[in-house]
């Protein structure tokens, strides 16, 4: 092998040494990129449920009041009546 093409292997080796340290580099961002969106994620799965589970109690307060409201009204209802009838008696 003639010093050219010696020369010119020792520069491709020199070229593929540094894409390998520039891949390495760039593979250990993407995994530590990886870990930080795993841990974004797995937060924000977690502030899902919660707040899942806080629409749920919402709803369902929403409901018992819809439930209270409706029987405030033939309270009053009824108590209008009474006292319309009080009154035709007085």
């Amino acid at each position: 092998m003639d010093s050219s093409n010696f020369s010119h292997l020792e520069q491709k080796v020199a070229e593929a040494i540094e894409l390998i340290k520039d891949l390495r580099s760039e593979n250990s961002t993407l995994r530590q990129q990886r870990e930080e969106l795993q841990s974004r994620c797995e937060t924000l799965e977690t502030e899902s449920v919660r707040m899942n589970r806080e629409l749920e109690q919402t709803r369902q307060g929403a409901a018992r009041s819809e439930h209270f409201e409706e029987k405030r009204r033939e309270i009053e209802e009824k108590v209008g009546g009474l006292l319309e009838k009080l009154e035709a008696l007085g």
